[in-house]
């Protein structure tokens, strides 16, 4: 896959939600790899060239096909003490 076949595509998170669209890439020179991929924020912000740029690194993404899905996001201590009640 080129990097021009990636760029463009919608990102889609694991909850089915559009959370923008593949920028650019964010490549690591030293180590010669990809590191993830810079995401342009989706609505109106987006497209009028105001919106912000994110990095979505590699191990986040699911799939990349039609459109780049992610992966579902990890629980944090903080999602863990709100489902035991902090026990």
């Amino acid at each position: 896959m080129k990097i021009d076949d990636i760029k463009g595509k919608e990102v889609i998170d694991d909850k089915g939600n559009v959370i923008g669209e593949v920028e650019d890439i964010d490549l690591d020179f030293r180590n010669r790899r990809i590191d993830g991929l810079v995401l342009r924020e989706g609505g109106l912000t987006g497209k009028i060239g105001r919106g912000e740029t994110k990095v979505i690194p590699c191990n986040m993404i699911e799939t990349i096909g039609e459109k780049v899905l992610l992966k579902e996001k990890p629980l944090t201590q903080e999602d863990l003490d709100v489902i035991t009640g902090g026990e």
